[in-house]
């Protein structure tokens, strides 16, 4: 076994674990979806999320022709699958035994530690690259990081519920926008 291999098998562990819990809390709305008021925001951030975290599973095999590696480059790599996890289990309130959960109201109080783990994400992705390549990239992967990044500090300070809605639905379409552009076939 290769170092890439060695190492992925953890990013694949947390993804996995930001993927279910993105899978399991939409099989509890199911189950509860007598009790529960739905929110096109957080509908829409779930299926975002679940692209972003096949994304980034799907990105780290471009990692495979790495070389050397080292420890805290490591950490920086494994850093965007555990905001990723963290965004994940954010998104969503526990789904238990009340009488009516209220994913509106969970998802604003949410809000900015969403959208920090979200921006977050793009940011060590920039710096993952940096420290991978020794240079800045400079191309339109890394003006999509960029604008993600500053996309998500402005969702985080606004509080506006329809900008709420108007802006998951936007991101999903400037995720799938990305991906379909940059990341269609394995490199």
């Amino acid at each position: 076994m290769g170092q890439f291999e060695y190492l992925s098998v953890l990013v694949s562990i947390v993804i996995g674990l930001a993927i279910t819990q993105l899978l399991s809390g939409a099989a509890r709305l199911i189950q509860l979806r007598h009790r529960v008021r739905l929110h096109a925001a957080t509908l829409c951030w779930m299926a975002t999320l679940f692209v972003i975290d096949t994304q980034i599973w799907w990105a780290a095999f471009e990692r495979r022709e790495a070389v050397h590696w080292n420890f805290f480059g490591f950490l920086v790599f494994l850093a965007m699958p555990v905001l990723a996890f963290l965004a994940s289990y954010l998104v969503l309130p526990e789904l238990g035994d009340e009488a009516r959960p209220d994913l509106a109201a969970s998802f604003a109080r949410n809000r900015p530690w969403f959208f920090g783990c979200l921006g977050a994400i793009a940011v060590m992705s920039l710096a993952e690259e940096t420290l991978r390549t020794g240079a800045f990239p400079v191309d339109g992967d890394a003006v999509f990081r960029v604008a993600m990044a500053a996309m998500s500090l402005v969702a985080a300070r606004v509080a506006n519920p329809r900008f709420q809605t108007i802006n998951a639905f936007a991101m999903l379409g400037v995720v799938a926008t990305y991906i379909g552009t940059l990341f269609l076939q394995l490199r």
